[in-house]
């Protein structure tokens, strides 16, 4: 049998796994910060080697219908990368380990280089420039940035205020478990799918980088909420995934960006069933990772709170454009 080394001790999960669960042998081993630390230092990539703009012949080249969509998905990655950038700070003035500030540190470059990325790419391959109105629309229409982005700022800023074990847990996971755990690492896989559906090969290498940044992420996050929940912190994870979970199943609808419902029942269906899909991913990460942490007894409560979650941005995105969200469309033809 092999023994890890130094560079690949400690599991990190991928986050576009497809596995419902992991192998308790592997959860067991979750790479610690030290690890991540290594990991990183020899994951390094750059926005200029990807080059955004060799996609742009591509990109011109797609259905108005499909440039849409995946400028919709792009927007609410850039939204998201911008807030995490902004918000990281105070996890790392407040840490739990000074191994938990170092490799904090190294997120907060993966961060900014994520925003980069997706800046760069919206404006050299899908050619619209996000400092004039329509790429400020196009910022404007993320739901991430009026729903789930304030509520972030809220409670990283609490950790500033009292640097408290109390908030920094509520902050974590708010921070690595919803928003990267389930918001981006949803998002992520999509849009990783359609790029090489549609051959946009620059776009999915960056997000296969973005990908493996966030896989670091999301893996410190569950380890350092695993240990809050041995070491006394299990009420506070707990409220905080309550909090949260009806926010994130409303990001994932999307109630503020129009979906129109394809006329043709088999497209209607299709597309049905791609944002179905995109919802499943999100309720699978959000239960595995309960799993993960030790709190499998919430499973069934927060899976009926997300699903109670899901119900309301669909109602919301149907008050809103007077018509049914294609789930729904799809499913009152069937």
């Amino acid at each position: 049998m092999s023994v890890p080394t130094l560079v690949d001790a400690g599991f990190v999960p991928d986050i576009t796994d497809e596995a419902v669960e992991e192998p308790a042998e592997k959860v067991g081993r979750l790479a610690t910060s030290a690890d991540l630390y290594r990991r990183w230092e020899r994951q390094q990539w750059s926005v200029a080697e990807v080059n955004p703009r060799r996609d742009a012949a591509g990109w011109q080249a797609l259905r108005p219908f499909s440039q849409e969509q995946l400028l919709g998905s792009l927007a609410e990655l850039e939204v998201g990368e911008v807030c995490v950038t902004q918000t990281l700070g105070s996890l790392t003035d407040h840490p739990q380990t000074e191994d938990d500030r170092i490799y904090l540190c190294t997120q907060m470059a993966d961060e900014a280089r994520h925003v980069r990325f997706f800046q760069t790419y919206i404006e050299d391959a899908c050619g619209v420039p996000l400092h004039e109105q329509e790429g400020r629309e196009l910022e404007a229409a993320a739901d991430y940035a009026t729903v789930f982005a304030p509520e972030l700022t809220r409670v990283t800023s609490e950790v500033r205020v009292d640097g408290s074990p109390e908030s920094w847990y509520r902050a974590l996971v708010y921070y690595h478990l919803i928003t990267e755990g389930v918001l981006a690492a949803t998002a992520l896989r999509t849009t990783r799918f359609l790029a090489k559906r549609l051959r946009l090969a620059a776009l999915e290498e960056g997000l296969t980088n973005v990908t493996r940044d966030e896989s670091r992420h999301v893996s410190f996050g569950l380890r350092a909420a695993t240990d809050g929940v041995n070491n006394g912190y299990r009420e506070i994870i707990t409220d905080s995934h309550f909090e949260a979970v009806d926010m994130a199943a409303w990001v994932l609808i999307g109630p503020a960006r129009h979906n129109p419902s394809p006329a043709i029942p088999a497209a209607l269906a299709s597309r049905a069933a791609q944002l179905q899909g995109s919802v499943d991913i999100g309720r699978e990460r959000l239960l595995k990772q309960l799993r993960i942490i030790g709190l499998p007894e919430l499973v069934e409560r927060v899976d009926q709170a997300w699903s109670a979650g899901i119900d309301k941005a669909l109602d919301a995105y149907q008050e809103r454009w007077d018509a049914p969200h294609p789930i729904r469309a799809a499913a009152a033809r069937a």
